[in-house]
């Protein structure tokens, strides 16, 4: 489908649009202005024809991965087996060859136990039996030395809520969902919430891993978890599990995104939310919804998640129209997905046309951290959809603060909130100390369609150099002390958020001074601590002699 731009009718309007009071109206209008200027406009897809797996780029990627590998580039060359992995024709010579050569990398590195999985792998998979001695060689030494891997944490125990909230099945007692004409649904605290305090512990309904080769070719697709040794979907070259039990939670929506994915469709919240639904309805029947129960794994709440549709542009609306169309094409072309659902072509494209603008509002980045002193590292891992994270509103300079536990979110009190207080977050880090109000503004309209009226916004608040310094020497002391207890080999991080909790309470209404702010983001950097951690593939055991 074309983009408005390069359309040469007269300019159609939001307005006009949304006159329609239709999705499926305002798609077929969009569908017919595209097919009458590029009739085939699906036809550049098709010529490509399936991306399907390839025995011979298989092999061109372990040899990369072999070369990476004398060159002691042991992460790439991990990278390059598993993405040959991923492309391996299912239970042939070349996949089992792709799991021998990463075994050497995951032994090299010590990850003995991934190592053993990787051997058994490539045994299951036609490894040719002239080559099989150094692979049980292997074995034997990873064997061994198996109880010597001393492989780090991914991230510390998830925390608990210790107060459950009886109608929000993820949430705290301490906040409720309201509802006014200025915010919308939004997060309300019942009581007072004490700074660092647990709010909401949620898993995500459906997750979507980053496309680049760090993020997909070392987390699972399903759970996002870091593994070294995923193993693929045995029909498409995009889904990577770690586990078998991740692989059957996928079943709920890839048995259909795999036809897709063979044509080299990314992987979408929107489609997946799509089709775990559907396959959920199609479970359930007609039993009844609990709805005085607000459910983090149920496809009504994620269907519910704010879409901003009267505020889209008509480039919106075309891009959710575009995938709406090309996914049904598709999927009536080369899937059996409406004779196994039942539904109809219309319905599909208005749940996607509808997905498409809920999910591009209430996407939340799945974050891994790394803490060095005082200053902290971010990498993104993917996204995920939470129902209950979703309703809570922006702020410049928010009260809540979010890390990650594989794809598992918490949300903790970054401050104290009182009773009554709004909960809020700041959706993708656009806080006022680091972007003036001219960047914010504009930024927060473009990605989420809204005018942000928030504290920092109405009052203009200066971005972090233009602060009053605040206590410096008081808090120069406190630096010390916290990068001393970083620096400590036998940190106790519970005592060391205490403390810092406690200057963090100093902080005063309105404007903040820039040790305000330093302090804050300290204390939130520490309650990310806990959570995904950006890892070295680094050496992972203790050598054990060998005794034959």
């Amino acid at each position: 489908m074309l983009s408005p731009g390069e359309i040469e009718d007269p300019q159609i309007t939001s307005e006009q649009l949304l006159s329609l009071k239709s999705d499926l109206k305002i798609i077929n209008m969009l569908e017919e202005l595209s097919n009458k200027h590029c009739p085939a406009q699906f036809k550049g897809i098709e010529e490509g024809g399936k991306v399907s797996k390839c025995n011979e780029t298989a092999m061109r990627l372990r040899e990369e991965g072999a070369k990476m590998l004398r060159q002691k580039k042991f992460l790439k060359a991990l990278l390059s087996f598993t993405e040959s992995i991923a492309n391996a024709e299912d239970g042939s010579e070349m996949l089992g060859l792709a799991y021998g050569g990463r075994s050497q990398v995951l032994f090299e590195r010590g990850y003995y136990r991934e190592c053993l999985e990787d051997i058994e792998r490539a045994l299951h998979n036609n490894y040719p039996q002239e080559m099989a001695g150094k692979l049980l060689e292997r074995q034997s030494q990873a064997e061994h030395n198996v109880q010597s891997q001393n492989k780090p944490k991914y991230y510390e125990d998830i925390p608990k809520i210790t107060k459950p909230n009886p109608k929000i099945a993820c949430a705290s007692d301490a906040v409720e969902i309201a509802s006014d004409s200025n915010q919308g649904r939004h997060i309300v605290a019942t009581r007072s919430i004490e700074a660092g305090e647990v709010i909401a512990v949620e898993r995500p309904y459906v997750v979507a891993v980053g496309p680049g080769p760090s993020q997909k070719y070392l987390h699972c697709h399903e759970c996002l978890e870091l593994c070294y040794n995923l193993f693929p979907c045995p029909k498409c070259r995009t889904a990577l599990y770690c586990s078998s039990e991740c692989q059957q939670k996928a079943s709920k929506y890839h048995y259909n995104e795999c036809d897709l994915c063979q044509f080299d469709f990314v992987e979408q919240l929107s489609l997946k939310a799509i089709l775990r639904g559907l396959k959920e309805s199609v479970t359930n029947g007609d039993a009844p919804v609990d709805s005085t129960v607000y459910r983090s794994d149920r496809y009504e709440e994620i269907q519910q998640l704010t879409t901003n549709k009267e505020k889209r542009s008509v480039r919106d609306f075309f891009e959710a129209a575009n995938d709406a169309c090309i996914y049904t094409y598709f999927l009536k072309k080369y899937s059996d997905f409406f004779d196994a659902t039942g539904v109809s072509e219309e319905r599909l494209k208005e749940l996607l046309f509808h997905h498409y603008l809920n999910t591009s509002c209430n996407r939340i980045s799945v974050e891994k951290t790394k803490k060095s002193s005082l200053n902290t590292e971010f990498h993104v891992v993917g996204d995920g959809l939470y129902a209950f994270a979703g309703l809570l509103n922006h702020d410049c300079y928010a009260n809540v603060t979010v890390s990650f536990y594989g794809s598992t979110l918490v949300l903790q009190a970054a401050r104290y909130i009182g009773k009554g207080e709004s909960c809020t977050l700041t959706y993708r880090n656009y806080n006022f100390a680091e972007f003036p109000k001219v960047v914010r503004t504009h930024q927060l309209w473009q990605n989420f369609h809204f005018n942000c009226k928030c504290e920092a916004c109405t009052n203009n608040w200066p971005i972090f150099d233009c602060l009053i310094s605040g206590p410096i020497e008081k808090y120069q002391k406190f630096v010390e002390q916290v990068q001393k207890e970083l620096e400590d080999p036998d940190l106790n991080q519970k005592e060391l958020l205490s403390t810092v909790a406690k200057r963090a309470k100093e902080s005063l209404k309105g404007e903040p001074s820039k040790v305000e702010v330093n302090v804050r983001r300290i204390f939130c950097d520490l309650l990310k601590m806990p959570g995904n951690k950006i890892l070295e593939f680094f050496l992972c055991f203790i050598m054990l002699p060998i005794f034959f």
